[in-house]
């Protein structure tokens, strides 16, 4: 009897253990994008014929910088924060002062405006406003067409697009509208013209004509568009956490070294293959880093866009958005290789932090 009391004495406590590394470590599966990069497919025929029109632009707001001379930027922003490249070709614009705005500028003219940022005026529709609303007063396709010169190019969106990431035509010029898919409301928007967009091809697309495509970066320019895009999902992530009544998260060196190694891991196992290797867990890479820590957890993505995509995505995905907006979280680190993002957050205590 005695025996049989202590099997079940330890049966409890390994099932407490279990429980509790269970809710301090929280780990997720890599999230792929829904959109199949490279698989666009071609449609025979050019694009003449009747023109397509959208509804008309906006008289007002954010998107009006969309197709002017970047110096409007400074003169009604100021000098921007910091100029960062993309692997599109063009340079980020960031501010981080009292707006919050990320601007794409290509060659002197700004080809798209992105802000999640509760102050800005973002018109025809409002920061927090419910998909409700929008849905109302807004037409709202499934298919998109996108014509340039000779060419089309449609864009088809899923049902969980239009649920959350939602494609707005006017005249030359189209809104990504993305939809917190929990609360129901409008959390950020991006405008951007039909070039850059069709470039970046959010959705699933075909097109008749020619397609149009961005140069890869160099080796060495990729290097700087990786860091770029650590800083933007470190920022982003903290917009979104304060933007949802959470604590905002410290930069933390050792951790955003550790990330960018998983990243890199990640993007030459090609974990989106059933035949990847399998990997250490989250607590074992934390531990071979030394990075001590109270409650951890990770959120990884791969061929998504750029950074505002990947940062939607996870806000979107139920295991993901648990990390993301946890509020024992107190330190983050990012990390980017190519188009695989990961990022680490953990609670820690003074006493637990080592230094750079």
């Amino acid at each position: 009897m005695k025996v049989l009391w202590k099997i079940v004495l330890l049966l409890i406590v390994v099932l407490v253990i279990f429980y509790y590394m269970d809710d301090r470590i929280k780990e997720n599966e890599p999230l792929e994008s829904p959109v199949k990069h490279g698989t666009v497919i071609p449609v025979p025929g050019t694009g003449d014929g009747e023109p397509i029109t959208g509804t008309s632009r906006p008289e007002k707001g954010l998107s009006l910088l969309v197709g002017k001379n970047a110096d409007i930027l400074t003169e009604e922003m100021g000098v921007p924060d910091r100029i960062e490249p993309s692997g599109y070709g063009y340079d980020w614009w960031i501010f981080n002062g009292e707006r919050q705005l990320m601007v794409g500028v290509m060659e002197g003219k700004i080809n798209q405006v992105y802000s999640n940022d509760f102050s800005m005026d973002i018109s025809p529709f409002k920061m927090g406003q419910d998909v409700k609303d929008i849905y109302r007063f807004t037409i709202v396709e499934s298919e998109v067409a996108v014509p340039i010169e000779d060419n089309v190019y449609t864009f088809t969106l899923s049902s969980e697009d239009v649920n959350n990431r939602l494609l707005i035509q006017y005249d030359n010029l189209y809104a990504q509208l993305y939809i917190d898919s929990v609360d129901g409301d409008l959390e950020a928007v991006r405008f951007i013209d039909p070039v850059t967009l069709v470039i970046h091809q959010p959705y699933d697309m075909a097109y008749m004509g020619r397609l149009l495509s961005a140069e890869h970066p160099s080796s060495t320019k990729q290097l700087e568009v990786d860091r770029a895009m650590e800083r933007q999902i470190f920022e982003l992530t903290n917009n979104y956490r304060k933007n949802h009544g959470v604590e905002e998260l410290l930069d933390d060196y050792w951790l955003g070294i550790a990330a960018r190694e998983h990243s890199e891991e990640t993007a030459l196992e090609d974990l989106s293959s059933s035949e990847s290797p399998a990997v250490e867990s989250l607590a074992d890479r934390l531990k071979e880093e030394a990075i001590e820590h109270r409650k951890a957890g990770e959120n990884i993505a791969f061929n998504y866009v750029d950074a505002i995509e990947a940062v939607h995505g996870w806000l979107n995905s139920p295991a993901h958005r648990s990390v993301l907006l946890d509020k024992d979280f107190t330190h983050l680190g990012t990390g980017a290789y190519g188009k695989y993002y990961t990022q680490y957050l953990i609670r820690v205590v003074a006493d637990d932090k080592k230094t750079p």
